[in-house]
């Protein structure tokens, strides 16, 4: 596509203006409605907090609203968005980190369910929810991450809508949004995505979007009802779209190059939805979509920046959608994703290195004999099992003052297993200047025969620490 057709499309946006897109969105064909003889009311399990154990903790605890909705009210009804000091630093860190490569970071944080659709909850749940603090802290968490210079869109105006808007974007019974809620983010997100000069340096191309058919939701929420009382509620329909190019002619020759935005995301942006083609269509740009289902905020971001796509041709454009409902503040994700953006030990001399056949049980792989200056917070560990297969990695790090860190990862079933593992040694100001004495890594009983392990301690090269070559020369 044309700069005369980005133009275009821009005009579009701006002469029918976000209500317009709305309205013929809401003039689009609907699902079948049905009349259904409501069934269910809350049980008194459901209220007690000693229900929601194990995998049901991420449902508690489940309010009924009006019009047979469901809400969760820890997450749904939270009204503590944002995250801490130490959380923003990461952050920023991440997006300098990027820009060093070329990358542009746009984070989609999406508003908590509750605070889209508040009407939906009965009476007395509104009266315990404070909606007003919900929308200003997450007002001030979006400003903030601007201020980090990063590119957030401005998804408040879809709190702006009328009721009756708002209340077609989340489905009632399942967490996620719908359709129609990821095709009019994706028309924010676009909107923000024409102001980055990045942005405008990418060749455009026109999409269009179809419809596939109904299809039906049970609902996780629904699901979670019916474990803990016994019934539930009907599906929820609706129809299902794909986004194809306008030409398809062009894709039957020749290679195509890889597309300039990369979309990291959770199981809000799967086929399903058609979040990734809702914003092919209005950004008239290709994309890729990169996103793990069931892997958190986390496991999509990992999975891209860790491999060989990431390393030999980043894009310029990297979305990372998220909701508000996840701690950005957690430490072990940041203590892989800084080393694997600037490839582990791969492109380092390594300070230690041991390729090891593995057995069960406790196998010691390095050891510091030479009582080399390796201190914890300026070094990286690189470790790639023989098995790509494997997903859980339970080390342990011993210091010369007699400190252990054991340090365990858990890759999601979802996530693409390479075998690898890169992250950085403990950096937090109580293990400043502990040297490493050694390298421990625990098998389980069923480790397969002739299985080996190679692993690296090397340098920093990220940007979270101070002359760290020159520490270690």
């Amino acid at each position: 596509m044309t700069r005369n057709s980005s133009v275009k499309a821009a005009g579009l946006l701006a002469s029918l203006g976000l209500f317009g897109l709305l309205a013929a969105t809401a003039r689009a064909e609907e699902a079948p409605q049905y009349k259904i003889e409501r069934c269910c009311e809350i049980c008194p399990q459901a209220l007690q907090d000693s229900t929601y154990t194990g995998d049901m903790g991420e449902f508690t605890k489940l309010v009924q609203g009006r019009e047979d909705w469901l809400f969760r009210s820890k997450i749904d009804l939270m009204t503590d968005i944002g995250t801490t000091a130490e959380g923003y630093q990461h952050l920023q860190r991440l997006r300098d980190a990027l820009k060093e490569r070329g990358v542009e970071l746009v984070m989609v944080y999406l508003p908590p369910r509750g605070l889209v659709s508040p009407e939906m909850l009965s009476a007395q749940s509104r009266s315990g929810y404070d909606a007003e603090l919900s929308r200003k802290n997450y007002l001030a968490t979006t400003a903030r991450l601007r201020s980090l210079g990063i590119r957030v869109p401005d998804l408040s105006a879809l709190l702006e809508q009328p009721a009756a808007v708002r209340e077609t974007l989340f489905f009632k019974r399942d967490n996620h949004w719908t359709p129609r809620g990821a095709e009019l983010t994706a028309q924010l997100l676009a909107a923000e995505l024409g102001k980055s000069e990045v942005f405008k340096s990418i060749p455009r191309k026109e999409f269009v979007t179809r419809k596939e058919g109904v299809r039906h939701k049970i609902g996780s929420l629904n699901q979670a009802f019916g474990k803990i009382c016994g019934n539930g509620y009907a599906n929820e329909y609706f129809t299902r779209v794909a986004t194809e190019p306008k030409d398809e002619s062009s894709e039957l020759f020749g290679e195509t190059a890889a597309p300039d935005v990369v979309l990291v995301g959770t199981s809000f942006s799967s086929a399903q939805y058609n979040f990734d083609g809702f914003l092919k269509q209005y950004a008239s740009v290709d994309v890729d979509n990169r996103s793990v289902t069931g892997g958190g905020f986390h496991s999509a971001m990992l999975q891209y920046l860790g491999s060989q796509d990431f390393q030999n041709d980043p894009p310029k454009i990297l979305v990372w959608e998220i909701n508000s409902y996840y701690d950005l503040a957690m430490s072990i994700f940041y203590r892989q994703i800084m080393p694997m953006l600037a490839n582990g030990c791969q492109a380092s001399p390594a300070a230690l290195s041991q390729k090891v056949a593995l057995h069960p049980g406790v196998n010691q792989i390095l050891v510091n004999t030479a009582v080399k200056p390796i201190r914890s917070e300026d070094y990286v560990a690189d470790i790639q099992f023989s098995g790509g297969n494997v997903r859980d990695l339970r080390s342990s790090f011993l210091y010369m003052s007699g400190s252990r860190d054991n340090l365990n990862i858990s890759r999601a079933p979802e996530v693409e297993a390479d075998g690898r593992f890169v992250f950085g040694l403990r950096d937090d100001p109580e293990w400043s200047g502990q040297t490493l004495l050694s390298l421990e890594i625990e098998m389980p009983a069923d480790t397969p025969a002739g299985m080996q392990v190679e692993a690296s301690i090397c340098p920093r090269r990220d940007n979270s620490g101070a002359a760290l070559q020159a520490r270690a020369d």
